[in-house]
């Protein structure tokens, strides 16, 4: 593969496809039976940064130690510990009257907000909506952050799914992003059915979807659509006109109508966040469903019909496979066919239908199982996971002790990754991100010759320093990689291609050609012998005090290293 800066960046990302479409490929006609069976194979470096990586975001180097001292069943018994939710997002800029400082009722610089008004009754209006722009700010700050500070735990990787799932976008109060992105989490590693129930009648959902505006007298069907297609079971193939394999169009307008009566108070109400039924705007008298629902009538029921509703839905099977494969998706590999439907899809959604819609058993079936270490196919890292890995996985940290610095370090790279396409809280549509539904592309749409230097400039960056200029705000990076504690512990770092290869251990998923080393050896020491880095390398560890040898050290580091971050490579996972 290409291991240099390319000027034609369209070839380049055609050929950064290519390479995923062949280890797929390679992968896919290497199947090993059967494909459930628990992994008993080699547990080293590989295959722990394999978990990891698709677990976690930019898993670093200690994570990495410990999962292969932990074996594969403590690491996934680590990954799906249950833990206490977070302490809540703070504010971060500082109080004051200067241009950069901001006072906010009920909330001083280093508190969170969260238990302040959630719409500040000041004025001006413009100073209103700087308090509220802050606290969003802060809020999607403290998102990078928790992803930063989680250690081996799936929790994170799975609050951003479901987050992708039960799309809410573009909410304006930081306190309804905050108690939605809270539910996903304390739901991250529990149950489906119970989840949908609680995100119907979360206030970001409904105003997001309408539903505070179906009423008995206006029925609004946004919702009931997207719980049917999109949420719970999916479309399926159409049948007939308004018949749909999984649910008919005639569902759609009775399941409005159990949903009827849920409304979201004014946001100057001080239970804004909680939503409040109101019988007289719901439709009464039972409802019922179509053949596609064996006929089943929806009770009137009041403020627990939605729940009766959701029960209902998810009596079908096809339920739990629309959600495994989603999982799979997101986990593993975009390409499902009939035999992964058959040997890898069916099973783990009779585990999930028997666990009574628990997602966690499933999965660690899957994580443990053959066929993921075994035929698992690369797939391009999301904007998230490249800023992740270019930055913590490689010992970026950010600033400790300065709220304000600490918020500010996350909140670049919240921008930097909205800035190629990923931009949490605020996604494209109800559908989620293109990369995880859009056939046959799937996640190489994160690639293409606009997104492809943006990503690779990222990743130069945190090498070599320096600024986003083509980003809104101006990002100057001022935190880089360490790179001479990334090397301090390769052993026989002293040779050139143990060197190369540790780091290439450190940063790919697959391993490097003979090629690419003679390569990149010629980036570190450009026409010189080996020995030349061995007698320069041991003169440093002998006295690292000595600048100019240090210096001189870590500029041929950060050389080889930014140029290993460009490569096709570094883009997958």
């Amino acid at each position: 593969m290409c291991y240099y800066y390319p000027y034609h960046v369209l070839a380049y990302s055609i050929k950064i496809i290519i390479y995923v479409e062949t280890i797929a490929y390679e992968t896919i006609s290497n199947k090993i039976m059967p494909y459930l069976d628990k992994y008993l194979g080699t547990w080293s470096f590989k295959e722990a940064k394999h978990l990891l990586t698709r677990t976690t975001f930019g898993p670093s180097q200690q994570m990495i130690s410990s999962a292969i001292a932990l074996g594969l069943a403590g690491t996934i018994d680590k990954l799906f510990t249950v833990l206490p939710l977070p302490e809540p997002p703070l504010k971060s800029v500082p109080d004051g009257t200067g241009n950069n400082q901001l006072n906010d009722p009920g909330a001083k610089y280093g508190e969170t907000w969260v238990n302040a008004p959630p719409f500040p009754n000041i004025n001006p209006p413009m100073l209103r909506n700087r308090i509220l722009r802050s606290r969003s700010k802060s809020l999607y700050s403290w998102t990078i952050l928790q992803m930063f500070y989680s250690e081996i735990s799936i929790t994170e990787k799975l609050a951003l799914f479901w987050h992708n799932h039960f799309v809410v976008s573009s909410s304006t109060i930081g306190h309804r992003e905050y108690k939605y992105y809270s539910l996903l989490r304390r739901y991250a590693l529990g149950n489906f059915r119970e989840l949908t129930k609680e995100i119907t009648i979360d206030t970001n959902m409904l105003l997001y979807l309408s539903g505070a505006q179906n009423t008995n007298n206006a029925p609004n069907e946004n919702y009931s659509r997207e719980l049917l297609e999109l949420f719970t079971i999916g479309k399926g193939k159409l049948v007939a006109l308004g018949d749909y394999t999984n649910y008919t169009e005639e569902d759609v307008v009775t399941m409005a109508k159990a949903l009827t009566g849920w409304q979201v108070p004014p946001i100057s109400n001080v239970n804004t966040l909680t939503a409040q039924y109101s019988s007289n705007l719901h439709s009464k008298g039972d409802k019922q469903l179509s053949h596609r629902f064996n006929n089943a009538v929806i009770s009137e029921n009041g403020n627990q019909e939605y729940k009766d509703l959701i029960d209902e839905i998810f009596k079908q099977d096809e339920c739990s496979r629309y959600i495994v494969r989603k999982l799979y998706r997101w986990f593993v590999n975009y390409d499902i066919d009939l035999d992964i439907e058959e040997n890898i899809i069916e099973p783990l959604a009779k585990i999930v239908r028997d666990n009574g819609y628990e997602i966690a058993p499933a999965l660690k079936v899957l994580l443990m199982s053959e066929h993921f270490f075994s035929t698992t196919a690369c797939m391009v890292k999301s904007p998230v996971d490249l800023i992740m890995s270019a930055s913590r996985g490689l010992g970026i940290q950010p600033p400790q002790g300065n709220v304000e610095k600490e918020y500010d370090f996350a909140y670049n790279l919240f921008v930097l990754a909205s800035d190629i396409e990923q931009s949490l809280f605020h996604h494209p549509d109800v559908a989620g991100w293109k990369a995880y539904y859009q056939a046959p592309q799937y996640y190489k749409l994160w690639i293409n010759n606009l997104l492809l230097p943006k990503r690779q400039d990222y990743c130069r960056l945190m090498v070599e320093g320096g600024d986003f200029s083509y980003l809104e705000t101006r990002y100057v990076v001022s935190s880089l990689i360490p790179i001479l504690d990334l090397v301090k512990n390769i052993p026989n770092a002293q040779d050139p291609n143990d060197l190369i290869d540790s780091i290439a251990l450190m940063m790919f998923n697959y391993p490097i050609t003979e090629t690419q080393l003679s390569s990149l050896k010629e980036i570190l020491i450009p026409g010189l012998p080996d020995f030349e880095w061995t007698v320069e390398y041991s003169t440093y560890l002998e006295d690292p005090t000595n600048t100019s040898v240090k210096l001189s050290i870590e500029s041929k580091l950060r050389n080889l290293v930014s140029i290993m971050l460009r490569m096709s490579e570094f883009q997958i996972m």
